[in-house]
């Protein structure tokens, strides 16, 4: 078996799909090698055995991933954790693009009106109680808020707000949302609020003091030290 061979990482296992091999080959030796494994031989007393599959620089479409899984699917104890390549595609390539890119926005966002951003917004415009703004990361507002603000949409719950929202009327955070109005004593009186989900997955507000401990993985983005 050349082309799909058994690999254990710091992660766990893997099994790696050449990437210049006809796909055809591969899903037999695919089989043969989920035949071999479900023996046991290989994997001693393990009672399930979870693996990521790696195919390098060949990136497999949705009918061949839904083949694989068939065949593990035939397997109770075995399960595909994720499909991994050394790249990606040219529409997830502009997508993590955009979700990396800072939005500005200077406008102003009246009654009715959406506006939706892919990746972080810098806000220095003013929206009007009933309108909305939709950020893919996060928002940071440098302007004046009575309507909605939602990071993180659709479902991002790393995203985080910050800044002054006192006046807004709700703020949302991938799939929650919390009434501005009903929170207002836990939130500071100037730009320095920090809004993010926590581990309970609710709305919490905090100080941009906290911010290290917070989001680590945003304090690290921003270059943050000790």
């Amino acid at each position: 078996m050349e082309n799909v061979v058994l690999k254990g990482t710091q992660n766990g296992y893997e099994i790696n799909i050449s990437d210049t091999s006809n796909f055809d080959s591969d899903i037999n030796e695919f089989k043969n090698l989920m035949e071999q494994l479900s023996s046991g031989k290989e994997l001693g007393n393990t009672k399930q055995f979870s693996f990521d599959v790696f195919t390098g620089n060949r990136i497999l479409t949705g009918a061949q991933k839904q083949e694989l899984r068939e065949i593990v699917s035939k397997y109770p104890q075995m399960s595909i954790r994720r499909f991994m390549a050394d790249v990606v595609t040219t529409s997830e390539a502009y997508r993590i693009r955009d979700l990396n890119k800072v939005s500005v926005i200077g406008k102003t966002i009246r009654n009715g009106e959406e506006v939706m951003a892919k990746g972080d917004v810098l806000f220095c415009g003013a929206i009007h109680e009933g309108g909305k703004l939709l950020a893919g990361g996060n928002v940071y507002n440098l302007g004046y808020v009575k309507g909605i603000v939602h990071a993180g949409f659709p479902n991002d719950e790393e995203a985080l707000v910050i800044g002054n929202l006192n006046d807004a009327q709700q703020v949302r955070i991938g799939e929650q949302f919390d009434i501005v109005s009903d929170n207002k004593d836990r939130m500071s009186e100037n730009s320095r609020t920090v809004i993010y989900i926590n581990d309970l997955h609710t709305i919490e507000y905090g100080n941009l003091d906290e911010i290290k401990n917070i989001s680590p993985k945003f304090y690290n983005r921003i270059g943050g030290t000790e």
